[in-house]
Formats: structure tokens, sequence, C-alpha cells
């Protein structure tokens, strides 16, 4: 399974949430799954439970920081195409139907 998680303090003065995600990005480092960190968002491979008991940690670890925070989970879970590698498996995959590399 796939999941990217998107945690935003909500109400902070300071235009950059860099330092306010840096627990978060440590906790998910933590982890021990697999994740690709974006630009607006996370994504992290691995099965239901220690997904979403890392999205819970990430959420509540936020709120220590800030007052308000908004948490988006997006799931791609294909019975189909079970097993790890699936994070690294759909930008390859979307690299060679374009023909290309594309900037990651």
């Amino acid at each position: 399974m796939l999941a990217e998680l998107e945690i935003i303090p909500i109400g902070t003065k300071n235009a950059s949430l860099s330092g306010l995600l840096a627990d978060v990005a440590k906790l998910i480092d933590a982890s021990g799954l697999d994740y690709r960190v974006g630009s607006m968002g996370t994504v992290v491979e691995g099965e239901w439970e220690p997904i979403m008991r890392l999205a819970k940690q990430c959420h509540e670890t936020m709120l220590q920081s800030s007052g308000r925070v908004m948490t988006t989970i997006r799931i791609d879970d294909r019975t189909d195409k079970p097993g790890p590698g699936r994070i690294v498996h759909k930008v390859q995959s979307l690299e060679q139907a374009a023909g290309r590399s594309l900037k990651r």
C-alpha cells in the first residue's frame, strides 16, 4: 500500500514550514517504512496498521508545536500487485511510458 501524507500546521506566523516539519520528517525516517519526500507531501509504502500509526504520530507531533493541524492521507492500495517496491515501480512505469527519465 502507498499512502501520501500531507501534514499542515495552521495559524503559524512563519511562512516557511520546514522547521515545523523537521520533527515529522524524523518520525517518518525512523519508522522503518520506505518513503519519498516530495515538495508538498511524503509518500510512504507499507501495510495499513504501520502507516496509520505513523500518520497518527505525525499528526500528534505537529499538534505539539501548532494549535491546529490539517492532515490529509491519500491511499493507493492494490491487490493485484502486492509487495514492496511499488513506491519505485510506479515512477519507473511512468518513465517507461514517457520514454525518458523525469525530474524527481
